[in-house]
């Protein structure tokens, strides 16, 4: 009896092993073809957020505003592509006084061989 338990055991626990990993890598978002995330370069050293709008990944319209307390600002988990509108703030949050606007930055490529992170300046 103790046999069959324990192979029971073995097999439920590898089917839930099997899910779990086809799961996990189904919630994962990649750049891959899909458009890239944005590396902001803060050259003015005077921006400390960005307002980003175009479009995502699924070709959908989107806008968010990115603190960027640094002089290289990853601002990940936002897959953009095609050409974005960016301002950047004198304070956290969007607020404080506009520093720049950028009406069409890029165009963000779809697919970069090496990197995930598309580069753009103020």
């Amino acid at each position: 009896m103790a046999k069959i338990h324990t192979k029971t055991a073995v097999a439920t626990g590898t089917a839930a092993l099997a899910m779990t990993l086809v799961a996990g890598m189904s919630g994962t978002a990649h750049a891959g073809g899909n458009g890239q995330q944005i590396l902001f370069h803060d050259r003015l050293t005077t921006v400390y957020s960005v307002s980003i709008a175009g479009n995502n990944q699924a070709g959908q319209y989107v806008e968010h505003c990115f603190n960027t307390p640094s002089t290289d600002n990853y601002l990940g988990g936002w897959w953009w592509t095609g050409h974005v509108s960016m301002e950047g703030f004198s304070g956290s949050g969007c607020g404080g006084q506009r520093i720049f606007t950028s009406p069409a930055a890029g165009p963000v490529p779809t697919y970069q061989a090496n990197s995930d992170w598309y580069r753009i300046s103020d």
